[in-house]
This record gives C-alpha cells, sequence and structure tokens, in this order.
C-alpha cells in the first residue's frame, strides 16, 4: 500500500509517506514463513530537518523508531530527493530507491557481502517498489519489484530483484507523458496507478498484472479447486498440489463458461499413497489454448482419468498424461471427439 509521496510536479511538493509489510525483526528471517517475514507494518518518510530516512514500525497501537543500523541511509541530500519508495526483502531486509536528477538508484542488502549495496543509477523517473509475496503470498517464490518511467515518461519499466535490477522490462507504453504514483498489492495480482501529466487530478490510469499462481499445502489434505465459472479471464492458472500427503484425495475444476484466453489446468499428487483424482476438461465455449496435465508421479495403486474437450471450439489442444512409474496403476485419456480442434 502506497500514499502519495514527496512528489514535485511543476511547483507542487507533497510530504513523502511510505507503508510496506516487513519482517518482525529486520534482518531475523525466523522460518521463513509469510507470517514471519511480512507480517508486521512499517513507515518510512524522509526528514529534511535532519536530513535522515526515518524508519518507524508498528507496535500494537504504537509506531515505534526503527534502529538506523538496520536500513541504510540515502548518499544524497534529502532535499534533492524526489519519490521515495521502500519494501522489504526476502532476506528481512529493507530496499530502497527514489529518483535524483533524472535517475532512480536502488538499495538492497547483499547477502555476500554483508552490507548494502546500490544497483544504478538507472535513467527515469517516479519509481516504487513492492514484494510480490505480498500479492502472491508465496515467499519461497517472491521478489521485490521496481517500477519507473523512462526519462520522457511514455513508458513503463519494470526491474527485478533476481536480476539485481539490472534488466528495464517494458511493460506498457503511452501516448502521452504520465505519473507513476502507486504500486499496490491486490489479492494475485500487481496494480499500479498514475495520471497524465497534464491532467493530474482529472485523469487517471491503471495497469494490472497477470493472475499470481494460488499455492495449496495442506497435510492429509482433502482439498477443491473451483476456476472461475463466467466471464472472459486472461490468462488463467487453476494448480493443485497435495504435494507428500498421505491418504490424499483431490479435485480440479476447470472453468465451464464463456472464453478464457489461455487456460491451463493442472493435477499433480506427488508422491501420495494410494491416492485418487479426477480432472474434468473444459465443456463449453471457445478456450484458445486449453493445456489440461495429470501426472501421478510415484503412486502406489493409483487410479486416474483425464477427460479431453467435449464441445465447441479448440484451436491448440494438449491432453497429457503421465503415469510416472506406478506399481498396479490404471487410467484412461478420453480423445475430442466433438466439433473443431485444431493442432
Amino acid at each position: 500500500m502506497r500514499f502519495k509521496q514527496s512528489v514535485r510536479y511543476g511547483d507542487w511538493k507533497f510530504f513523502e509517506v511510505q507503508l510496506a509489510w516487513g519482517p518482525i525483526a529486520i534482518g531475523d528471517t525466523g522460518d521463513g514463513s509469510y507470517r514471519t517475514l511480512f507480517s508486521k507494518l512499517y513507515v518510512g518518510y524522509l526528514d529534511e530537518s535532519i536530513n535522515r530516512l526515518v524508519l518507524l514500525a508498528r507496535d500494537g497501537s504504537s509506531w515505534v523508531p526503527v534502529d538506523e543500523s538496520l536500513f541504510p541511509q540515502p548518499p544524497h541530500p534529502v532535499g534533492e530527493i524526489r519519490h521515495i519508495a521502500v519494501a522489504f526483502d526476502q532476506a528481512a531486509r529493507l530496499v530502497m530507491a527514489y529518483e535524483r536528477a533524472g535517475e532512480v538508484f536502488v538499495y538492497q542488502w547483499d547477502p555476500f557481502a554483508q552490507e548494502y549495496v546500490v544497483r544504478g543509477p538507472f535513467p527515469g523517473a517516479d519509481p516504487v517498489l513492492i514484494q510480490d509475496a505480498t500479492v502472491g503470498y508465496y515467499p519461497p517464490d517472491s521478489d521485490v519489484l521496481l517500477f519507473h518511467l523512462s526519462p520522457d515518461r511514455t513508458s513503463l519499466v519494470m526491474r527485478v530483484q533476481r536480476e539485481l535490477y539490472a534488466t528495464a522490462h517494458t511493460i506498457q507504453t503511452f501516448d502521452q507523458p504520465v505519473v507513476l504514483d502507486q504500486a499496490v498489492a491486490l489479492p494475485y495480482q500487481v496494480e499500479l496507478l498514475g495520471s497524465f501529466l497534464d491532467a493530474l487530478e482529472a485523469t487517471g490510469y491503471a495497469v494490472r498484472s497477470d493472475i499470481y499462481l494460488v499455492y495449496l499445502s495442506e497435510v492429509a489434505a482433502s482439498p477443491v479447486v473451483n476456476a472461475p465459472v463466467d466471464w472472459d479471464y486472461i490468462p488463467i492458472v487453476v494448480t493443485k498440489d497435495v504435494g507428500m500427503e498421505l491418504a490424499a484425495s483431490g479435485s480440479v475444476s476447470p472453468p465451464t463458461a464463456w472464453d478464457y484466453i489461455p487456460i491451463v489446468v493442472i493435477k499433480d499428487l506427488g508422491t501420495e499413497v494410494a491416492a485418487s483424482a479426477a480432472v474434468s476438461a473444459p465443456v463449453g465455449w471457445n478456450y484458445i489454448p486449453v493445456v489440461i496435465s495429470k501426472d501421478l508421479g510415484t503412486e502406489v495403486a493409483a487410479s486416474a482419468s483425464v477427460a479431453a474437450p467435449t464441445a465447441w471450439n479448440y484451436p491448440l489442444v494438449v491432453v497429457v498424461y503421465n503415469g510416472g512409474v506406478d506399481v498396479a496403476a490404471s487410467a484412461s485419456v478420453s480423445a475430442p471427439m466433438q466439433w473443431n480442434y485444431y493442432v
């Protein structure tokens, strides 16, 4: 979540406040769980009177100052800095970014050097940071994402922590200069918000990421995953992985109506014992393309069935069944039997 920052548009100047979810204790990764790494709320802001970045942590109903030795300070005078951004990485350390004189600077913790290092500067404007574990709720596959505008403010660029922010990925272009104002963590989606430069109060735009994967990891679980059932979803990924449970069962219901471009429906039983599962393929309307996958892994006495698409048009259909190295396993795969299937 992010509020208006100390940004300067023409003669305007606003006080800058940043909110970020972070660790229970800075530098302490604990068990690496989401609760340990991203359950505490922090506030960061620049104090020009002391030329410092101030970081506060939420403790009950109070905000407590964080020891300055635990996070980096901008080497440039606060008065020269605009659009400060903060987030926390998987190492429970602060990541800081800001713009100065048309360049974007990023500071992150280097686990090998055991100190904060600078990445960049990169040409650009209006940097924002977001830890996508707060979007997908899965720290092992998370990253700190940096977004900023090109110098002419007509391209939206993304840089990724695991690439040391070195590669600029252009994710959106505009037909006129814009301002990038916020990076918002929606459930399983990143949303970037801004305005057109010539009408800051009257206009706005929103850019959203693809839907993140939903991870399920229960013990002795018998979960059901229901896919969307109405309207347009571009793209869709439905994943169900029972992991290494005993006596587990599960079902995955794919989309059943309207248009889905593309669809991936995955069911993986892992290394279950006496497991069973059913995967039902799409049954109506148009699906471009469709991928249905069933993998039994190394089951004992396992059985499964995969039903292929049965109606309407499917350009590019892939139906996969892999029995692995099962003992006494059985399976049936039904091929397409109606209407048009290309490839």
